[in-house]
């Protein structure tokens, strides 16, 4: 990753000058290592000529804390100041015989904390007689320990400078190697990061230490707010033992923290929906009724006031920082595609609801650091439907009213004791609570969709959603951690540690009414064959879909970590092992699945080319594991009920309701309905907790990824940096659902039993079980959580790998080359760039399913059947060939501040997905347009048709206000130019009879247009 260079102290530095045109070498540096909250401050002490100076007495005393360390240098000079908080220190350096530096302007940074100090002689002649004075300077050198690749982005300084939105995710954007989440079938995905190939699902999210990762399904957490943190450490790669379940990117944040002097802000943002540029419609959305005002007389506005404060409590010893976030955010879109203008709906949201956190620091004396956080994301949204004509854009009467309810109450308490100077313990416990689901206003009638012309629209006055849900999460964890310095053969940096996760979900979902209705049509001989009625039929799906419970897993994790130099500091060898562990209940507390051991290898080199510390070539190469999510707990185990029954369609009634009409005993695979005993209805879950046994295949591993990596970095001038990596990343193991109905049919016929008897059990979805697809898996056979053949018996067998989807393993591929540049701010001006080509192939994106927008970790269509497996490999939907990523600010006079951000990135490729023919398989046949078939014909993924090349530009200028306190006005611009980019059109080119889709390849969605943000502050 690219390492910043830091400025040192300018005169020592000038009189320095022509001895360092000379050739003074400087011989490597120890590294910067690092946790979550904490750093060490490492280098090595020379004099003029680069001898290194044993004996010499360094001292760190922070500027921000008033703490103050010091240590004597080694033999080869080398120092470390272990597990200090980051900030800025002043470091005073001593030596007899020598002149003693000091330097009060040294940045401790999680990515940059090591420096080189030379000691000069008090005085020399010059050529003329006259002295020269010579006190010494510092030199920044590369970071040597670390072999991981990423940014670390300072928000709190970087944010004041460069226009970026004020979200996590577009933090993570700034980093190499990531991608913005997209799916046209849900637009959720946008707001997530994917890192280095992977599905934004196996990223993890920490702050000051807490994992606040999204428990169910492994999405983002929700929205911190921006002025909270201080750091983003984005790891992209590369990660050292004691980082873990994530195989995308390991995203490790600090928040701000009270120093020894008072400092208080009150910053206003206002994004006016009055200065923001329509965004073209689609076929499914209309924007422009967004600057007419709603129901609720609301448009596209957010306004945000953020009051913060800090300082010391006992100067030197307690400190604290707070914020208080007020957020007023709203917005309407209305829909676009009901058959009369009239009958579209529109669609208002707006929350309230504040944030607000804080930190409370403790050094009762030095080497000893206790830390408090707390914060609080909970609040909810107001979500209004109503009557909306896209022609005209006039609004009508609300006619449906829900409540989102989303965050929760996260805290975390930390302790860091440096016992000696070779010994440092630490330990930490949270409690991380997130809540979602959705409250509506209307509990009796069902929500109604009709697909007649074979695109979902919402029926005008029906209920906006299809049940009502409450989801509440909790994570408690446990850490301890050990680093032990030594030298044998060098010099060791030994750390080992445990934590531990113990992770609740609560689930209640309940559908409204008899559950989601839908109309459809028979169009073609495709939908006459599924539904044994004539073209021109109309019918209805009526899906009741209930499950609840508390479903409980706990995360296991052992580490061991040494960092070895050698040969005077100029060869770092990382070797690292991580043993996890992943167990999982279901909602009666049974264990269905025990995940063994997982050993995964954390080994990486760096070495000191030059031996002066600033060209440095890495390398590693790490095995990642991903825990199992509560989302599968809940699908895979829990007390599911889940049917849905086909009728006639008899119209619709006077509140835009259905009048179901006679049950279809003709649709292909149907069974008896569970609560009416009418054999119209295709049944998945009868409502009761499967038998743990019958989950999960025995044996099954946890998904898993191995890395490759291998790079540079250069120091090549003052403050710049120049960087160069490629990395390689392979699925070698998946964890996901898949029917094995095909195969229990064949063993049961083998078994002696009648063809009828057989495929009276296994109706093709009634078998669903956790496997690792390619492999051999061991199952028990059920049929629907009872009998596994007909003679009431549940066999255990061994699927073999080539009898299971059609012996399709999941595969995913990344690869990928960065080149990167940074240039450090130093008062005036910054830049940084990067060029990132990569390629990313497979059948397997992971645990999200961008393709259909299926938000399903664990349990999504890819292996559910063996038809789906047919064209499924090709490019992927974060593929991403090319990406230009350029930012940075000119600060020509005190008072103003101009600076930029600009994005390139080639387009997303999509292939065309259809209905499987039946002759190809039946069963997958039954989903609809679900596989990568059309018109019969395999179409592979990625291979048809792509959207356009993403550009955009921001622009910021900011004012100073001339004042005795800091004062500020900014102005930042997104999209200058007003690029309309199509970033995500229709994939579906089939109905789900089969017939062609008149909405094949039309555009979904637009990048942003243009917006702008108004910003103003004061603080002292």
């Amino acid at each position: 990753m690219a390492r910043r260079l830091r400025a040192g102290s300018a005169l020592p530095a000038l009189a320095l000058a022509a001895i360092g045109a000379t050739g003074g070498a400087f011989l490597a540096t120890p590294a910067a290592a690092q946790d979550y909250t904490n750093v060490t401050a490492s280098g090595r002490v020379t004099d003029t000529a680069g001898k290194p100076i044993a004996g010499a007495k360094v001292v760190a005393r922070s500027n921000d804390l008033g703490i103050e360390r010091t240590v004597t240098t080694d033999s080869s000079g080398s120092y470390k100041v272990v597990q200090i908080p980051p900030g800025s220190y002043t470091f005073s350096i001593s030596a007899p015989g020598l002149a003693d530096f000091v330097d009060s302007n040294v940045s401790l940074r999680v990515d940059a904390s090591g420096n080189d100090f030379q000691l000069g002689s008090s005085s020399s002649k010059s050529a003329s007689g006259g002295d020269i004075v010579v006190t010494g300077r510092r030199v920044k050198v590369a970071d040597f320990e670390r072999t991981t690749t990423g940014a670390v982005i300072n928000v709190g300084d970087l944010a004041t400078r460069v226009p970026v939105a004020r979200s996590l995710r577009d933090v993570i954007l700034l980093a190499p190697g990531t991608t913005q989440g997209s799916s046209g079938g849900s637009s959720a995905f946008a707001g997530q990061a994917q890192i280095s190939g992977s599905s934004f699902t196996e990223n993890a999210y920490y702050v000051n230490g807490l994992n606040i990762t999204d428990v169910r399904q492994g999405f983002s957490p929700v929205t911190i707010p921006f002025d909270f943190y201080q750091t983003v450490d984005i790891k992209t790669g590369g990660f050292p033992a004691e980082y873990g379940r994530a195989s995308g990117g390991f995203v490790s944040a600090t928040t701000k923290s009270g120093t020894n002097e008072f400092h208080g802000s009150l910053t206003f943002n206002y994004e006016p929906n009055g200065l923001k540029s329509k965004s073209p419609n689609t076929y499914l959305i209309d924007y422009d009724g967004v600057s007419g005002g709603t129901a609720a007389n609301g448009l596209a506005n957010r306004k945000e006031t953020i009051a913060q404060l800090s300082g010391p409590i006992i100067k030197d010893h307690l400190f604290f920082y707070g914020l208080y976030n007020t957020r007023d955010v709203s917005n309407f879109q209305g829909s676009a595609n009901a058959t009369v203008a009239a009958n579209n709906t529109g669609t208002y949201n707006r929350t309230t609801s504040p944030f607000w956190g804080g930190k409370i620091d403790a050094i009762p004396f030095n080497g000893q650091h206790l830390e408090f956080t707390y914060f609080d994301t909970s609040g909810s949204q107001l979500n209004q439907t109503l009557r909306y004509n896209n022609l005209t854009n006039a609004k009508g009467a609300v006619t449906g009213t829900t409540n989102t309810r989303y965050g929760g109450k996260n805290y975390v308490a930390r302790y860091t004791g440096t016992l000696t100077k070779w010994l440092t313990v630490s330990g930490a416990y949270g409690v991380n609570k997130n809540r979602a689901g959705v409250i509506a206003g209307d509990t009796v009638n069902p929500r109604v969709i009709d697909n007649r012309t074979g695109s979902n629209i919402a029926v005008a006055g029906t209920n906006p959603v299809s049940s009502f849900t409450t989801n509440d999460d909790q994570r408690k964890f446990y850490r301890g951690d050990v680093d032990i310095y030594f030298n044998l053969l060098g010099s060791h940096h030994i750390k080992f540690g445990y934590d531990q996760e113990d992770v609740t979900s609560v689930q209640n979902q309940v559908p409204i009414g008899g559950g989601l209705e839908t109309v459809l049509q028979v169009t073609n001989a495709a939908g006459v064959g599924l539904t044994g009625q004539p073209i021109g039929t109309q019918y209805v799906t009526q899906r009741f879909f209930s499950v609840g419970g508390a479903f409980k897993s706990k995360n296991q994790a052992y580490y061991l970590q040494d960092s070895w130099q050698l040969f005077q500091n100029r060869l770092t060898l990382q070797l690292g092992i991580r043993d996890d562990k992943f167990a999982s209940q279901n909602g009666l507390g049974q264990s269905f699945f025990k995940g063994p051991d997982s050993w995964g290898p954390r080994l990486g080199a760096s070495y000191d080319v030059l031996g002066d510390g600033k060209i440095k070539v890495y390398g590693s190469f790490s095995r990642y594991f991903d825990p199992v999510p509560t989302n599968t707990n809940i699908r895979g185990s829990g007390t599911q009920f889940d049917r849905t029954a086909f009728y006639f369609f008899n119209g619709f009634n006077g509140n835009g309701g259905v009048n179901l009409g006679a049950p279809i005993l003709t649709y292909r695979g149907a069974a008896p309905c569970p609560d009416t005993g009418i054999r119209n209805c295709q049944l998945v879950s009868q409502g009761t907790a499967p038998n743990p046994n019958y989950v999960v295949a025995q044996g099954a591993k946890p998904q898993s990824e191995d890395e490759f990596i291998l790079g540079g970095e250069w120091r090549f001038a003052p403050r710049w940096t120049l960087g160069i990596s490629g990395k390689y990343r392979r699925l070698t193991n998946a964890l996901e659902d898949a029917a094995v109905d095909q195969f229990a049919i064949a063993y049961c016929q083998q078994k002696g039993f009648s063809a009828a008897a057989c495929n009276s059990l296994y109706s093709g979805f009634a078998d669903y079980i956790i496997v690792n697809p390619g492999k051999d898996n061991k199952i028990t056979l059920s049929s629907n959580g009872g009998a596994g053949l007909p003679d009431g018996t549940n066999p255990t067998v061994t699927i073999p790998a080539s009898q299971l989807d059609r012996g399709i393993s999941a595969k995913r591929y990344y690869r990928e080359a960065i080149i990167k540049v940074d240039r450090e701010f130093d008062g005036v001006w910054s830049l940084s760039g990067s060029y990132t080509w990569s390629k990313l192939t497979g059948n397997y994106e992971g645990g999200a399913k961008s393709d259909i927008g299926q938000p399903d970790t664990g349990i999504t269509e890819d292996f559910d059947q063996p038809g789906f497996t047919y064209g499924a490999y090709g490019l992927l939907p974060g593929d991403r060939r090319h990406t230009i990523k350029l930012y940075g600010s000119y600060a020509p006079f005190d008072w103003l501040t101009l600076s930029g951000n600009v994005l390139l990135q080639s387009p997303k490729h999509f292939s065309c997905l259809g209905v499987v023919p039946t002759s190809v398989d039946p069963f997958a046949n039954v989903y609809g347009a679900a596989g990568f078939f059309c018109g019969g014909v395999v179409s592979p993924r990625g291979s048809v048709f792509h959207t356009d090349w993403r550009k955009e530009v921001n622009l910021s200028v900011k004012l100073n206000v001339p004042a005795k306190f800091d004062a500020f006005i900014r102005l930042d611009v997104f999209n200058v130019f007003n690029f309309k980019s199509v970033l995500e059109a229709q994939e579906v080119g089939e109905t789900a009879a089969g017939a062609p889709s008149q909405f094949y390849k039309l555009p979904l969605t637009y990048q942003n247009p243009r917006y702008v943000r108004i910003q103003i502050g004061v603080g002292f």
